[in-house]
């Protein structure tokens, strides 16, 4: 059996590659190394010493990652690399192979935007895996013929190899991977992850893989893990099994954000009534379409559900349209009002820089994100990631700057940064919200005041 590493190298304070794009967050949010959490859950059920090594998160620097590593005499590491650190991780995972002698490969989505470049970028890793690498990983760490691994790709020779990608996850097969919860446990120290959105601590899990929409233009997941239309989801038996883990084991939990890329209603239904079933107390978020009905908000509340993130994007129907989304701004207001009915917390997801927006629709974006008032809301500058179709839209339309990132003759790169920050100022220096931080100043200000400090520049003067 194997001594593995699974390793999100070091590179700039808090940055940040866990999550469905990778920076270093305006609100110091911290998701899980969840898709490493699940590869490790399913190296240690097959025998192998696994050490998880969350560099960004704890701190650690390249020379006391390397010292950690060192120590642990691993025979496999697996790299899971960022967009913006794939050089600083290509060097550092090379540099440690060639003082330890083992073996590497790169993991993840970002090492899925363009695996040939990648790899080719390392002078001693020869192999990568594509999409969700839990069982790939598994079977290159058991000695498996690298032919023979699905979603694998390798050198061979002068030339770059992928194989065939394997079917998604059955049920089966996600019910038989251990609880990552306890994994992550284990691993990691859970109060360096934190989002303002949820209770702390918290902890992810997934009780599905994949899109059941699939279709948004830009999504980097949906084009790189498991790519369109495909929701496999675990047993309502597991998922209830894990919370009750969690409550017994892990009391200092004190919510859970299911982390699934939408909770579709019959799946939110299903779980609930499962959740009702077994007495379950302990609060969880999800993902969510803006189109949920009263009624299933209403059991979901019900159930224990208290947070839903929520993907808008934009106030303009012909943006909409564009990337995919498949929803209307009327849909999606009425949906935000039959939730506040429900009695459930959102956390709202605007975005600025898609393809064809103009400063007058962002500004209108602005006054809808203002007039829905979700507890929380978020402002993205939209990364276009390689691979997507929002991406080849934009390069083929000569809308990218020199940096990747958006900058069209009707709303340029300049525009679309002071159009953000106009949002977070028009959102939450605000009557409406400071109305929100008196009825729950705990959530709003005492459990904020890093937000808060770094916020307040970003918001005037700082560049993000």
């Amino acid at each position: 059996m194997a001594r593995i590493i699974l390793l999100s190298p070091p590179f700039v304070s808090e940055y940040m590659r866990n999550a469905r794009c990778d920076f270093v967050s305006l609100s110091a949010t911290q998701w899980y190394p969840i898709l490493l959490g699940y590869a490790g859950a399913w190296l240690e059920k097959l025998g192998h010493t696994v050490r998880l090594i969350d560099a960004p998160a704890h701190d650690l620097t390249h020379e006391a990652t390397a010292d950690i590593v060192k120590d642990f005499r691993p025979d496999l590491i697996a790299v899971y690399s960022g967009r913006l650190s794939e050089d600083n991780d290509v060097a550092f995972a090379d540099s440690l192979l060639k003082k330890i002698g083992c073996r590497g490969i790169f993991v993840g989505p970002y090492a899925s935007i363009d695996p040939k470049s990648t790899l080719c970028k390392s002078g001693m890793i020869e192999h990568l895996v594509t999409g969700p690498f839990e069982l790939p990983l598994g079977a290159f760490a058991n000695g498996d013929d690298p032919a023979s691994i699905p979603n694998l790709v390798r050198k061979n020779g002068g030339e770059v190899v992928e194989n065939p990608r394997r079917a998604p996850l059955t049920t089966a097969e996600l019910d038989a991977i251990p609880f990552v919860s306890d994994f992550l446990g284990r691993n990691v120290d859970m109060y360096r992850y934190h989002t303002p959105s949820e209770l702390f601590p918290y902890m992810d899990m997934f009780t599905g893989r994949g899109c059941s929409w699939g279709l948004c233009t830009y999504c980097l997941w949906v084009h790189t893990l498991i790519p369109g239309k495909s929701y496999t989801t675990r047993s309502v038996e597991n998922v209830v099994e894990e919370f009750g883990f969690i409550a017994r084991k892990m009391p200092a939990v004190k919510s859970i954000m299911l982390q699934d890329d939408t909770l579709t209603e019959p799946r939110a239904q299903e779980l609930c009534e499962g959740f009702l079933r077994a007495g379950n107390r302990l609060p969880w978020s999800c993902y969510s379409r803006g189109n949920l009905s009263l009624d299933v908000m209403k059991l979901m509340k019900k159930a224990g559900c208290r947070n839903l993130h929520v993907g808008y994007e934009s106030a303009d129907p012909k943006v909409l349209q564009r990337i995919r989304k498949g929803l209307t701004p009327e849909r999606m207001t009425r949906f935000t009002r039959d939730a506040k009915k429900a009695g459930l917390m959102i956390h709202g997801d605007f975005a600025f820089g898609f393809p064809g927006e103009t400063v007058e629709s962002a500004e209108k974006t602005i006054r809808w994100a203002y007039s829905l008032n979700p507890d929380t809301a978020q402002f993205q500058l939209m990364i276009p990631f390689p691979g997507t179709s929002y991406y080849e839209e934009m390069k083929r339309n000569g809308w990218l700057n020199e940096k990747g990132e958006p900058d069209m003759p009707q709303f340029s790169n300049a525009e679309i940064r002071a159009t953000a920050k106009k949002a977070y100022r028009t959102f939450y220096i605000s009557l409406q919200h400071l109305m929100k931080a008196v009825r729950k100043p705990r959530e709003h200000i005492f459990n904020q005041l890093k937000t808060i400090s770094r916020a307040i520049p970003a918001m005037f003067w700082k560049r993000w």
